[in-house]
């Protein structure tokens, strides 16, 4: 287990509204103007500070238990301007 004095920071919390919206690693990196490793290294953190968890279904739980999380938060289309191609978007698309 990680153990150090986390606090919920405001990218954090981005990163768990997102994962709750159904984004993936390299749709939030884009979405954040983040690299992927360190979307990777925050979602660890946020992980950590949630509790031993590993899975974003169990943050987004843990999230909205802790009321970090609203239900406006949850399943938001996923936005056109994340996806890398047309493709990409036939993938994802939710409509």
């Amino acid at each position: 287990m990680y153990k150090h004095k986390a606090r919920m920071t405001a990218r954090r919390r981005e990163i768990l509204i997102l994962i709750a919206k159904g984004y993936n690693n390299k749709q939030i990196a884009r979405k954040m103007g983040l690299s992927l490793s360190n979307t990777r290294l925050q979602k660890w953190r946020l992980y950590c500070y949630l509790g031993e968890i590993h899975t974003a279904i169990d943050a987004v739980i843990m999230g909205l238990q802790m009321g970090f999380l609203k239900e406006k938060d949850l399943s938001d289309p996923i936005k056109e301007d994340v996806y890398a191609s047309k493709v990409e978007k036939q993938i994802y698309s939710c409509t």
